[in-house]
């Protein structure tokens, strides 16, 4: 009776159309030639068959790629599909970059402008960027974040040498700030770290730490963040009109997933992929291995997520097709710029184009 009266009651609210009451009955089970899944028309694979593992993961990788390609084709696919799966993948959103506060730690007058060392700390996350700020005395209210593997290097050297293409920048009246990201101290990192342990397993890592192209893309948000909120600092937010952001190297793909995380608070990005895809890296202890970095499109996706803001781009041998699908669906393709030139030149047209 308690049964009955309870599938009545899912009958009524589910909707389901039987008659009421609900009355059990008997079921005959099927018999064992029924309920196998294997038979002489459907054989079962052979165990620990490579081919049959191999082709398996390639209908799921192409049954995946399929669905994706399909969501990034739209502005309402690239916001709820891929995004979500970004900030999954690089463990924090542009909201969770957190309070950075600014350090001066040395202050030289350059003539035109004034150059600054200091550091900036996220205090909630307890992590800390060292950067080199060039402040033009004249400042127009734009700032180049300016990322290379050399670290702040890449702005100026020991020697006060400046970059040229920098030095253009703030001569035009641009701020720029270099940054050492994190682990870039002048010395390229040739592996990641891992927990010491004697089995060489990635999840004992990855399963609990962010990987190092993670925490680098965390010290971007935490750049950019801070630019956009600081009341204090060389370019307080009072002032602030732009922030542009260039990536060279292998910062460029870091800088692509930080812009794509940040939306609207980087107003242009420029940058060198090198023709990089997660999909290529053989070692999970390589300095820009991200855990399920190629799932979701490779660095492509990760790229796409910034359309339809405008992008200067440059390492890639023809215009990457899910990229370009983006900023059309966008209806404004014009935003992004492909540049094909010769490498030597890249960094002088990515300075024209920042300037415009």
């Amino acid at each position: 009776v308690t049964r009955s009266a309870f599938y009545t009651f899912l009958n009524e609210h589910f909707k389901l159309g039987s008659q009421a009451p609900v009355i059990e009955q008997d079921f005959d089970p099927l018999p064992p030639e029924q309920l196998t899944v294997w038979d002489d028309q459907h054989p079962a694979p052979q165990a620990a068959d490579p081919n049959f593992e191999r082709k398996l993961l390639t209908w799921f990788t192409e049954d995946a790629e399929r669905q994706l390609r399909a969501a990034a084709a739209t502005p309402e696919g690239l916001e709820n599909v891929i995004r979500p799966a970004a900030e999954v993948l690089i463990g924090r959103t542009y909201d969770e970059a957190g309070d950075v506060q600014w350090t001066l730690h040395d202050e030289q007058d350059r003539g035109d402008y004034v150059k600054r060392n200091g550091t900036l700390l996220n205090k909630s996350h307890d992590e800390e960027v060292n950067v080199v700020w060039l402040c033009p005395k004249q400042w127009n209210g734009r700032v180049v974040i300016w990322l290379d593997d050399l670290g702040q290097a890449a702005v100026c050297n020991d020697d006060d040498s400046v970059n040229s293409q920098v030095r253009e920048l703030v001569q035009a009246g641009t701020a720029v700030l270099g940054a050492d990201l994190y682990r870039q101290d002048g010395e390229p990192v040739e592996q990641a770290r891992v927990v010491d342990n004697p089995r060489e397993f990635a999840g004992y890592t990855f399963g609990y730490n962010h990987a190092l192209f993670a925490q680098r893309t965390h010290d971007v948000l935490s750049l950019v963040s801070f630019l956009r909120h600081a009341n204090e600092g060389p370019c307080p937010s009072s002032d602030l009109k732009a922030i542009a952001i260039a990536g060279w190297h292998g910062t460029g793909p870091i800088v692509a997933a930080a812009g794509g995380l940040a939306g609207d608070a980087i107003d242009r990005i420029a940058i060198d992929t090198q023709g990089f895809r997660f999909g290529q890296l053989l070692d999970y202890r390589d300095p820009m291995f991200l855990p399920g970095g190629a799932k979701y499109l490779d660095l492509p996706g990760l790229i796409a997520l910034r359309a339809p803001r405008p992008l200067w781009l440059a390492g890639e041998e023809q215009e990457p097709e899910i990229i370009t699908a983006a900023y059309h669906a966008a209806s404004l393709p014009d935003r992004l710029t492909t540049f094909t030139g010769e490498p030597a030149q890249q960094q002088s047209a990515a300075r024209q184009w920042l300037l415009e």
